[in-house]
């Protein structure tokens, strides 16, 4: 099954962040346990660099990639996460982009008990996706 991706980019002065946004449907107490607990994202392997708990939390992937995960709480008892990844470059953006919607797609099949997608599910056709909001994005930035 295929995937629609998710990811916007977010402009600062001197660099561009990746960043995703999903509802988990847990409070933000259990939305925490899901995210910190063992394995939350299957066979990827995690290590925690820092950790603010209840809503911050900052991680190192099994390629090297830095993500950080936010949690806001929801007035319905479902819980706001937000990973972002910083100082993407434009060029690289096709390549990450699917990457955090992967990683989305298997923490929420993990805290529902779905089975947890492929990536193939997510790249390489989300690669058009992030290219092109690379392209247009590094447009406004020249204008």
């Amino acid at each position: 099954m295929k995937h629609l991706p998710t990811g916007r980019l977010r402009q600062h002065d001197e660099h561009t962040d990746l960043v995703y946004t999903r509802v988990l449907p847990l409070d933000r107490d259990a939305a925490w346990s899901a995210v910190t607990g063992p394995e939350p994202l299957g066979e990827i392997e995690v290590t925690v660099v820092g950790e603010e708990e209840p809503d911050h939390l900052t991680v190192r992937l099994d390629t090297g990639t830095v993500v950080e995960a936010y949690l806001r709480a929801r007035e319905d008892r479902t819980t706001d996460l937000q990973l972002v990844v910083h100082d993407v470059a434009s060029q690289d953006v096709g390549e990450q982009g699917p990457r955090g919607d992967y990683l989305l797609g298997v923490l929420g099949a993990r805290v529902v008990g779905d089975p947890e997608p492929l990536w193939t599910d997510y790249y390489p056709a989300g690669r058009a996706y992030y290219d092109t909001l690379a392209a247009t994005d590094a447009r406004h930035s020249e204008e």
